[in-house]
């Protein structure tokens, strides 16, 4: 068995997604570890990235304490591609517990133009900092110097070809897959590994035969529901707004009145987008009241599939569901992943990555 641990719910489906490509029996499971399983990839999303630092350190813990006995392979820390959360206070509990003493962090993802050179971070051609991401709204960078974004000193930023230290965390340049490969071929089983979706896959590349699943048809009713902060989801979806009338935005109050109107029309046209527009609330408030609405229409109306964009509005909404298990079927695209829970299917995506075809063909 390979494990990975997660520190938010995209991340974990975008690595259930990469692993179907080699491995047939794939479970994710939210802040649950089954004590048995008889998974060749089983993923454990910690829900930790937005908690307080304490308590995400002590969720890891207690997920790192059940997944041992599983002797795995290696677990791989899946962190953000672009280091938000608490990036070094988790990977150095699971070095503790695992008994490593040196971790190689690659969050670049060359295949979606997130790469590192010379210790600054780089989305294309502009330094993060003049993208969108400095309005994170609960992790906004301030930096592109990637020592400065895990906000810790002792973690060394290396260049490729550099000779790594004996003890502590790195963080490697990458600009390239191939340059991924070439840190791979570097490191041994006495490192930890973390980082983002590309350099998982080349760790499988180099490792296993590949395997190709067949592809599925998704199913109405079918509910889209969009709690990213990301301009570009928000603009399509005020663009679907203007062109339809399936696209219901969460009110601060949403009564009665407002969820018997949403739900008829799920019921007359087998579809709905359901987003935040502007409200007072925080980020954790939105996504509350999200899991709370999606749970309420859920009660009135037969839903399908749901698709969530924004890793922490999924596990919000998977928690009040009272969903703990998930068994991958199909990666529609790069991260966005299609899995079945019971008689319901559910397809994550984070909020930063593009929307699929299948997706956007059902919404026109």
């Amino acid at each position: 068995m390979i494990a990975v641990l997660a520190d938010d719910f995209t991340g974990a489906a975008e690595l259930a997604g990469i692993s179907l490509a080699y491995f047939n029996k794939v479970q994710v499971g939210m802040q649950y570890v089954p004590e048995k399983s008889d998974a060749e990839v089983l993923i454990i999303c910690s829900d930790s990235r937005s908690l307080p630092e304490k308590e995400a350190v002590q969720i890891t813990a207690a997920i790192l304490k059940k997944l041992l006995p599983f002797h795995p392979i290696f677990i791989y820390k899946k962190t953000d591609s672009v280091l938000r959360g608490h990036v070094i206070a988790e990977l150095k509990i699971q070095m503790e517990q695992s008994k490593l003493s040196k971790a190689f962090l690659l969050p670049a993802n060359p295949s979606l133009s997130r790469t590192i050179r010379k210790g600054e971070y780089y989305i294309g051609i502009n330094k993060i900092t003049e993208t969108d991401f400095v309005h994170d709204p609960e992790f906004p960078v301030q930096s592109a110097n990637v020592q400065d974004m895990v906000h810790d000193d002792s973690v060394k930023a290396v260049a490729i070809g550099t000779a790594l230290p004996e003890k502590g965390i790195v963080i490697g340049d990458a600009v390239t897959i191939k340059d991924l490969e070439q840190w791979f071929a570097a490191v041994d089983k006495n490192w930890l590994y973390a980082g983002a979706g590309d350099f998982f896959r080349v760790m499988l590349q180099k490792s296993f035969q590949p395997i190709f699943p067949s592809k599925v048809e998704l199913e109405l009713p079918f509910l889209y529901v969009s709690g990213t902060a990301f301009a570009a989801s928000k603009k399509y979806i005020r663009s679907l707004s203007r062109s339809t009338d399936y696209v219901a935005y969460l009110p601060d109050d949403a009564n009665a009145e407002w969820l018997n109107k949403t739900c008829k029309i799920i019921n007359s046209k087998q579809k709905l987008v359901l987003a935040i527009d502007t409200t007072n609330k925080t980020a954790v408030e939105k996504r509350l009241e999200m899991a709370r609405t999606v749970k309420a229409i859920m009660e009135k109306e037969y839903i399908k599939e749901i698709f969530i964009e924004g890793g922490s509005t999924a596990a919000a909404i998977l928690d009040i569901l009272k969903i703990k298990l998930l068994q991958p079927v199909y990666e529609l695209e790069r991260g966005v992943v299609r899995m079945r829970a019971g008689n319901l299917l559910i397809t994550v995506k984070p909020g930063s990555y593009a929307l699929p075809k299948q997706i956007a063909a059902i919404y026109r």
